[in-house]
């Protein structure tokens, strides 16, 4: 059996992007359930041995798709709004994964199993926490530790359930849930109220970047 010494890290990071961007192919086509590691095996054409060797199962594969997206969609926010404030970066990028459930039902279908699961869940949540210490730190926002895991965990189950509202068979007014999530999320960092609601209608005017963002991730191959 080969060591992990025996595999450079960029031929284990190419193979890694290889199955993920295999793996996000066929779960677009296929959904989570129907898609198999025998399936991605086929699509990537990485045996299945080396596929085990750098993911646990399935789920660990879908987990790290997942947070590999998340991430890009915070590197392009702060590539666009590098000069806007740390509140108004964090909302954006909160609303840009909302636009893209919403625009993209098979997108949608795909995180919503994230949602769904315990473990996958649980992961979002530690990566929002994450970059709640890169976006505050050093700010007037800037909180502890548990204080950012309680308000991430708040945001995270309110837009769990913007994105089952979107399933709904009710009419309902997908817009104004998000202005009120985003409302939520700047409470929770005590943002004052008229920067906040500056912030939401700045928002709410950049919709074509945030959808435009939101093409790329769903259609761009993971790594370019």
């Amino acid at each position: 059996m080969r060591k992990k010494s025996d595999f450079s890290s960029q031929h284990l990071e190419d193979v890694r992007r290889r199955v993920l961007n295999s793996t996000k192919s066929l779960l677009v086509e296929h959904g989570y359930k129907r898609t198999t590691i025998r399936m991605i095996v086929e699509e990537s054409g990485v045996l299945i041995g080396s596929i085990y060797y750098i993911f646990k199962n399935k789920e660990d594969i879908f987990q790290s798709l997942i947070l590999e997206m998340v991430q890009n969609g915070i590197a392009k926010i702060e590539a666009h709004c590098p000069d806007e404030s740390p509140a108004f970066r964090y909302a954006a990028i909160c609303e840009l994964e909302l636009e893209e459930m919403e625009k993209a039902p098979v997108i949608r279908d795909v995180y919503k199993e994230g949602y769904e699961s315990n473990l996958v869940f649980e992961h979002m949540v530690a990566q929002y926490v994450l970059l709640a210490h890169h976006v505050f730190d050093g700010t007037p926002y800037e909180a502890s530790d548990e204080e950012y895991y309680q308000r991430t965990l708040l945001l995270k189950g309110a837009m769990h359930a913007c994105i089952s509202e979107l399933y709904f068979d009710g009419v309902h007014d997908h817009a104004k849930s998000r202005r009120q999530l985003l409302s939520l999320l700047l409470h929770l960092y005590h943002v004052p109220e008229a920067e906040a609601d500056a912030i939401i209608a700045k928002i709410a005017e950049k919709e074509s970047l945030w959808l435009e963002i939101a093409e790329e991730l769903a259609t761009r191959p993971i790594g370019e």
